[in-house]
């Protein structure tokens, strides 16, 4: 039988594992609207801007906001599952793309 402090135990679980699929998704989102807007841009290019450029401008700033959102659904999970294996792996993840998020942002 589940007691009172199970059932909200088990509730905020159940949120949390949403919040991180929420964000997840957003970040999916995002970086798939940057690519769709990048590739706008690319064939709608009067300038005659070279790929690389266009893909630096506009690209770039939406992986990083993704990566940002990717490192924070993250977070949530590590919330959710305490045991040592996984938060060693979300510090592997986290160091990683806060490393390419450096990358990307240095060479703009």
């Amino acid at each position: 039988m589940l007691t009172f402090e199970h059932y909200i135990m088990d509730s905020f679980k159940l949120l949390l594992h949403w919040l991180a699929f929420f964000f997840t998704a957003l970040s999916i989102g995002v970086i798939c609207f940057g690519f769709l807007k990048s590739v706008k841009i690319l064939f709608t290019n009067k300038e005659g801007l070279s790929f690389n450029k266009i893909m630096r401008e506009t690209f770039d700033k939406y992986i990083l906001v993704g990566l940002q959102f990717l490192i924070i659904a993250d977070i949530v999970d590590t919330i959710i599952l305490r045991d040592l294996q996984n938060i060693v792996l979300v510090l592997l993840i986290v160091i990683i793309r806060t490393i390419m998020s450096w990358e990307i942002e240095k060479h703009k």
